[in-house]
């Protein structure tokens, strides 16, 4: 139901609210639904009439005029019964005015027609949600059993929000309401993955919420064992579970990051800092890795002074070796994500204590250097671990809006910053790509530069604005330049939008290789282990933006340039530099 489009979390928590939860390996249970679709005849009495009917049936949703609604969405469902979006609409009119009986049989109908729902992205049409909502009407009507059914049909297809049924979702802290009736039945609360009523010491709730982790990962991924055997997987999992005894909570949490990261690809993770047991502590500075080696190009308040600074070693460990040994717990899509996502897991204290970079979380050494080339050890103390969304470069003049846009007259281009596939409160995405246009048919720009580089996701559904938008400018501009600036950070939803205008335009692109694949599995099915309630997601989908053969393990870059420390620290943006010389230069 939410994509995670890890986005990865910034995604993760702005919104991560895509869905592309289509279930690939079937459906269970519905194709042999007791409500069976025949074959029908096509025939519509009057086509056009039939066309602009449903035109108003949109028009009447988007106004939420729920009686009108049911009236239309009744007179097209039975002038033509072939449209699951008809049939869609016709349940969720009910469902609006809780006639909750009422649209149970025509939901099904949709179900088993299929359903998209293109202009309405605010109501969920895949086929593990449309399940879910039958479950919830018959919650409703505290019928259990079938209620039990579709949940399990559910949740078989993938669901990916099962947090939410009990109230332990990011995007929901109150158990769903439906199932009330029976919310406190062990059955159910077993089903759903609530926490047991029965009384566990310390290692049964470990033990419980590890087993728990590797059912969800068998739920979850759409294909867990696609680069470890079955195996291996369930020897981690026996080996965790013996020695959980000997662990202490913060150490049992690494064991379940390093079963996430033999999955091996990039929607799969724990974040160690919202749980009731087993948190992370976390060094007060952020790690970038330049083509000199690592650097700390933010730090806390007190530890300012170390921004620039070159890291040696940590521990007794050379930085570059460390940064090596996250690999362990950074399931990722190719090495342009290590590059991004490994510096974030050396700032966590239990996670270098697990690999074996330090010995003692509670004090890391640090040896540094500066630009006098002198080097300095020093002890840094850790604190409670945040998260705001996975750490990007900070950038020399940082905008927090997801997009941004201004004109370069010198360079006669149109410069469009989109660093977070989500809406902006004060303009939507729609708009926003509006006014793109307007500037283009005004003829104010002869190059188009859209910057990637800092979107790692979101929603997906909110890409087709843009997409179009660039498709219009080259239809506009021929002999103009469609530039996409592109690096590690380019993933998930941003990384999609970057391979579906490549599909439809020629795009010049310049930066380091993108962070991660053409095809890949995706998305973020959400998990809360039920007594720890450590967070994390487990990818659910696999997406194929490239053909079928398309093995590329990144998209490399035309014009590739390297991120330098030395570039960076003297407020130089080389990227945009290179775009803007090659606009400049006249060839094409």
């Amino acid at each position: 139901m939410y994509k995670a489009v890890f986005g990865l979390l910034g995604l993760i928590i702005l919104s991560c609210q895509q869905s592309h939860a289509t279930p690939s390996r079937g459906t269970p249970g519905y194709h042999n639904d007791a409500y069976q679709i025949p074959v029908l005849p096509g025939q519509v009495r009057d086509p056009l009439g039939y066309y602009h009917s449903k035109e108003q049936l949109f028009t009447l949703v988007e106004r939420e005029d729920w009686p009108a609604v049911v009236k239309l969405a009744s007179k097209l469902t039975t002038d033509y019964q072939n449209d699951g979006v008809t049939w869609y609409l016709l349940s969720l009119g009910y469902r609006q005015q809780q006639q909750w009986q009422a649209a149970i049989a025509p939901l099904k109908r949709a179900l088993r027609l299929g359903v998209r729902l293109k202009r309405l992205p605010k109501w969920h049409d895949n086929p593990n949600d449309m399940m879910v909502t039958l479950a919830e009407l018959y919650g409703a009507l505290k019928d259990k059993r079938n209620a039990m059914v579709w949940l399990e049909r559910a949740l078989d297809a993938r669901w990916d929000d099962k947090p939410a049924l009990t109230g332990r979702s990011l995007f929901s802290r109150k158990p769903n309401p439906h199932f009330a009736a029976f919310a406190q039945d062990a059955d159910y609360r077993r089903l759903v993955g609530a926490e047991p009523v029965a009384e566990f010491d310390r290692e049964a709730r470990w033990r419980h919420d590890l087993h728990y982790l590797a059912e969800e990962i068998r739920r979850l991924h759409v294909s867990a064992f696609h680069r470890m055997s079955e195996q291996d997987f369930e020897h981690k999992v026996v080996q965790i579970d013996k020695r959980i005894p000997a662990l202490s909570d913060q150490q049992v949490v690494f064991e379940l990051m390093q079963l996430l990261g033999m999955l091996e690809n990039g929607h799969n993770f724990i974040i160690p800092a919202w749980g009731k047991a087993g948190n992370t502590q976390q060094l007060p500075v952020q790690f970038y890795l330049f083509e000199e080696g690592l650097f700390i190009v933010a730090a806390d308040s007190d530890y300012q002074h170390l921004i620039g600074k070159q890291v040696l070693t940590i521990g007794n460990t050379p930085a570059l070796q460390a940064l090596e040994k996250t690999g362990e717990v950074n399931p990722r899509d190719n090495n342009m994500q290590q590059a991004w996502l490994g510096p974030y897991y050396l700032s966590l204290t239990q996670v270098l204590q697990g690999l074996g970079v330090v010995e003692d979380a509670s004090k890391v050494t640090l040896t540094v250097r500066g630009d006098d080339l002198q080097t300095q050890q020093l002890t840094l103390t850790p604190r409670a671990m945040q998260f705001n969304g996975f750490p990007k470069l900070p950038r020399q003049h940082p905008q927090s809006a997801p997009y941004w846009s201004k004109l370069l007259p010198e360079h006669k281009a149109l410069y469009v910053n989109f660093n977070a596939v989500r809406e902006r409160k004060d303009m939507s995405l729609d708009a926003f790509n509006q006014q793109l246009r307007d500037t283009l048919l005004a003829g104010q720009a002869e190059h188009f530069i859209l910057d990637l580089r800092d979107n790692s996701g979101g929603n997906g559904f909110l890409l087709p604005s843009t997409i179009a938008t660039a498709v219009l400018f080259e239809a506009l501009v021929p002999k103009g330049k469609l530039i996409i600036l592109v690096g590690r950070n380019t993933f998930s939803a941003g990384h999609d939008l970057l391979m579906r205008i490549s599909k439809l335009t020629s795009p010049v692109l310049v930066g380091e290789p993108s962070g991660t694949r053409p095809n890949a599995i995706g998305e973020a099915g959400w998990f809360t282990l039920p007594f720890s309630g450590q967070i994390g997601v487990i990818s659910s989908q696999f997406h194929q933006q490239g053909a079928a053969e398309d093995s590329r393990v990144w998209l490399a870059p035309d014009l590739p340039v390297a991120l330098t420390a030395k570039d960076y620290f003297a407020n130089k943006d080389a990227v945009l530099d290179a775009a803007l010389t090659l606009v400049s230069s006249g060839s094409r």
